[in-house]
C-alpha cells in the first residue's frame, strides 16, 4: 500500500462504520495519508463538535485558540461546510479531552 493508496473511502456510520474508521484511522496513520470525511458523516461530526465543545462548556473561540485556528473554521466543522483531515479531527479531540471516535458516533 504505503503512500500509493488510493483517496479515502467515504465513510457513512452504519453497520460497519465505527469499525470501518478505526481501521481506516490505523491505515492511516501507518500509511502516512490523510483522507476527508464524507458529507453525511462530516454533519454528524460537527453536531457531535458543537455538543463536546458546549459540555465541555468551550466557545468555538476558545476551541480555535486552542487550535491556533480561525474561529470561522471551527464554525465550519460545526456546520458541516468544511471537513477536517485526520491530524485536524485527532488535535480537536485532545482540546476537548476526548477520543477522535466520540466525534464520530
Amino acid at each position: 500500500m504505503g503512500r500509493n493508496f488510493p483517496f479515502a473511502p467515504l465513510f457513512v456510520l452504519g453497520e460497519f462504520g465505527a469499525d470501518m474508521y478505526a481501521l481506516y484511522c490505523t491505515l492511516a496513520k501507518e500509511c502516512k495519508f490523510s483522507y476527508y470525511i464524507s458529507m453525511a458523516t462530516g454533519k454528524k461530526l460537527g453536531e457531535n463538535l458543537r455538543k463536546w465543545r458546549l459540555k465541555k462548556d468551550m466557545s468555538q473561540g476558545d476551541l480555535a485558540t486552542a487550535l491556533s485556528v480561525d474561529r470561522a473554521y471551527i464554525s465550519n466543522i460545526e456546520n458541516g461546510r468544511m471537513n477536517p483531515t485526520l491530524s485536524t479531527l485527532e488535535k480537536i479531540a485532545n482540546a476537548l479531552g476526548i477520543s477522535s471516535s466520540e466525534l464520530l458516533k
